[in-house]
């Protein structure tokens, strides 16, 4: 026969292993950063204003990277609005068109009424250029940016290799599963974004 007291210590780590497990099944679905979707809702009111929306069961709702090279993580979401322009003075974040820019034509106030006229295009893409030790957590980011138009199922972060002397560069990945592959990315050289059609869809 065990001694009491054996068999209750056996007892309380069976239970406190059991709990532990218990916790780490009952976390909230995080996306492949480890941060909560839950959160997201209120760091886009925080930073572009309460007419941002997330759309709903996106597979990929935010990608991380350093997009801009400076060796501070990034991040960008996935979003839904209807005119980005009214708060892009409050919220202090520029709006891009990398898309139609691509096709000559490079005024994002004329062009991002296009959305509503093409379903593939009803998303929009926010990026945050992080800061210091938080990176784009942080309460004062580098830079924020909306991307209207660019058309995607899902993204992804991917690298891209802009020169053979240079390391590759984090680039957002636009994915649409019936025609291409793309490639969205900050020019640091000339301070804007850009999109590049990559691999056609089998």
């Amino acid at each position: 026969m065990q001694p009491f007291g054996r068999i209750l210590g056996l007892r309380l780590v069976c239970f406190t292993f059991g709990a532990c497990l218990a916790l780490g099944q009952s976390r909230p679905i995080s996306d492949q950063t480890g941060n909560s979707e839950a959160d997201l809702p209120a760091l886009m009111k925080q930073d572009f204003g309460p007419n941002f929306t997330l759309p709903a069961k996106f597979p990929t709702p935010m990608i991380t990277g350093d997009f801009d090279g400076d060796g501070v993580e990034d991040a960008a979401i996935v979003v839904d609005i209807k005119d980005p322009f009214p708060d892009s003075y409050e919220y202090k974040y520029k709006v891009a068109d990398p898309y139609h820019e691509f096709f000559g034509f490079g005024n994002p106030s004329e062009t991002a009424a296009f959305t509503a006229r093409e379903s593939r295009n009803s998303h929009s893409i926010v990026v945050i250029f992080g800061a210091g030790a938080d990176n784009w957590r942080t309460a004062d980011p580098k830079a924020k940016f909306v991307l209207v138009n660019v058309p995607f199922d899902t993204v992804e972060t991917g690298r891209m290799l802009v020169k053979k002397n240079k390391p590759p560069i984090f680039v957002i990945k636009a994915v649409e599963a019936e025609l291409m592959d793309a490639n969205v990315f900050w020019d640091a050289k000339r301070k804007r974004w850009r999109w590049e059609p990559g691999a056609t869809a089998d």
